[in-house]
């Protein structure tokens, strides 16, 4: 899936109303989970960066490329 449309996707997700937990798995294996629209935003510079925070208050930003799938 291409840079755009994957960051299409996460956008998709992150604003579904009602809102429904979803996760990001990447192409190490980890899947990142997204509880709550706040906890995924989108890096100006450099573009093509999504950042994942966690309950604890902690931050992983991960490449776009590095992203293999988006779903519940």
């Amino acid at each position: 899936m291409g840079k755009n449309l994957m960051i299409r996707r996460i956008k998709d997700f992150k604003h579904v109303k009602p809102f429904e937990l979803f996760n990001i798995t990447l192409s190490s294996g980890e899947i990142l989970h997204v509880q709550t629209p706040d906890q995924v935003a989108f890096t100006e510079v450099p573009l093509g960066r999504v950042a994942v925070f966690d309950d604890n208050g902690t931050c992983q930003i991960v490449r776009i490329q590095d992203i293999v799938s988006v779903g519940h």
